[in-house]
């Protein structure tokens, strides 16, 4: 894990720095430059035996009323904590599920939920001809797009999108202001006009989108994260990031952005 302690004694010596052009040296203290370290992201919970267990954090701005499916003849999925559907913001919950599972998470901002048009977490636990186990998941927007989805893999997405996808949702699909309908859904062929292009091969936008598939994820054989919400990390192949105002930009913009104001802050101490 990265140390935090001399990024963070670099920023204190920047302050001191700063105060000693505003105030006489006898006055400046360490004291007067405190710099909270950030909150570290939750690891993974990790299964005993042998489960694949997913962890599942809300970082949307609102609770999010989540529905477990399973395929015909696949075990159930089995809940470590909340055993409630709603999720509460800031909230983080697991659940795990044995090998021969398939299923999927779907995901609603509480209050609109709309049967078999959610976004989804969906997985399938299998056992190769070695006896081996492994998992294939992805993030899948084909039914529709109510909130985003990212899953990590060792502090780093790996799949899923953060996007709103919602800003970018013509009005004629907006089965109500919470759920965006799929047009392709139905469709095998790439669509054409991608009204979820955006995140494409990141998650599921047709139901042929299999780029967004990730089997067997180094480093995660038995557990993964995943973040519900614009402020979770973004897939390191967006090209487009939530920007203020629930409006997009180009990535590299939010991080110069940042930078400003890392800067401006920093000298307005």
């Amino acid at each position: 894990m990265l140390s935090l302690e001399k990024p963070l004694r670099a920023l204190v010596v920047l302050c001191l720095l700063e105060a000693s052009w505003a105030a006489p040296a006898s006055e400046i203290t360490a004291a007067s430059c405190v710099v909270e370290a950030p909150e570290p992201t939750p690891e993974p919970s990790v299964s005993a035996d042998g489960n694949f267990v997913v962890t599942v954090v809300n970082s949307h701005t609102a609770a999010i009323s989540t529905s477990h499916f399973q395929g015909a003849g696949s075990p159930t999925a089995i809940r470590h904590d909340n055993e409630g559907n709603i999720v509460a913001p800031d909230e983080t919950i697991t659940f795990a599920v044995p090998t021969g599972w398939s299923g999927r998470l779907a995901m609603y901002e509480e209050g609109y939920d709309v049967v078999d048009r959610g976004s989804l977490f969906e997985g399938s636990f299998m056992v190769d001809e070695s006896k081996n186990a492994f998992m294939a998941l992805d993030v899948s927007y084909v039914d529709g797009f109510t909130v985003p989805l990212v899953c990590e893999c060792n502090q780093e997405v790996v799949f899923g999108c953060n996007l709103d996808l919602h800003n970018m949702c013509p009005t004629e699909l907006q089965l109500n202001a919470k759920t965006c309908l799929n047009p392709y859904r139905e469709d095998l062929a790439p669509p054409i006009n991608n009204i979820f292009e955006a995140c494409a091969e990141m998650a599921y936008t047709y139901p042929t989108d299999d780029l967004a598939t990730k089997v067997d994820i180094p480093g995660c054989s038995r557990s993964i994260l995943c973040c519900i919400g614009t402020a979770c990390k973004p897939n390191p192949s967006q090209k487009l990031c939530p920007g203020k105002n629930g409006h997009t930009q180009p990535c590299g913009m939010i991080g110069e952005a940042r930078k400003g104001e890392f800067w401006q802050n920093l000298w307005s101490f």
